[in-house]
């Protein structure tokens, strides 16, 4: 598939950075895509809320980091989040983590970023420029994700 998009004839441009341009692209688009599907093939466990199912199976919460510290992760419930936002229920999803919404919506918007750089190849210069707000966006979504962790392990120990 790689080899059959070229890209912009630029000069000092290898064709091989190109196409490793083009694979991170792949793989970023790919793993956006598995998220989505994921959040959307996997269902909330309505009498275990720290459970998941999937195709009726009851799969158990494998937080390692809760395990060991018995302390929630940045990422705990966000999962669980993005499964009540991709089904709609998005007061749900607050409960179970304040980012998920918003995570939500950045995967969306990697996504289509994405599938625009490999399919639109005349228009990479637009998409690069794009591309930049999202790297800006997933910074800022760090430093969100680390606040609202401070915030729960504040309200913790409280």
């Amino acid at each position: 598939m790689l080899s059959s998009i070229s890209g912009p004839e630029e000069p000092g441009v290898s064709s091989l950075s190109v196409k490793g341009e083009l694979l991170s692209h792949l793989v970023v688009l790919i793993a956006c895509f598995s998220i989505l599907a994921g959040a959307l093939i996997f269902e909330l466990n309505r009498t275990d809320a720290s459970c998941v199912r999937l195709f009726g199976i009851t799969l158990p919460n494998i937080c390692t980091f809760k395990g060991v510290t018995g302390l929630p992760c940045p990422g705990c419930g966000l999962f669980r989040s993005m499964i009540s936002v991709m089904h709609g229920d998005v007061v749900s999803s607050f409960a179970y983590h304040r980012l998920g919404l918003l995570t939500i919506v950045y995967i969306f918007l990697q996504f289509f970023y994405r599938l625009g750089f490999l399919l639109v190849p005349t228009q990479w210069a637009r998409f690069a420029k794009f591309g930049k707000y999202l790297n800006k966006g997933f910074i800022v979504l760090a430093i969100l994700f680390f606040l609202n962790w401070i915030w729960t392990l504040t309200n913790i120990f409280v």
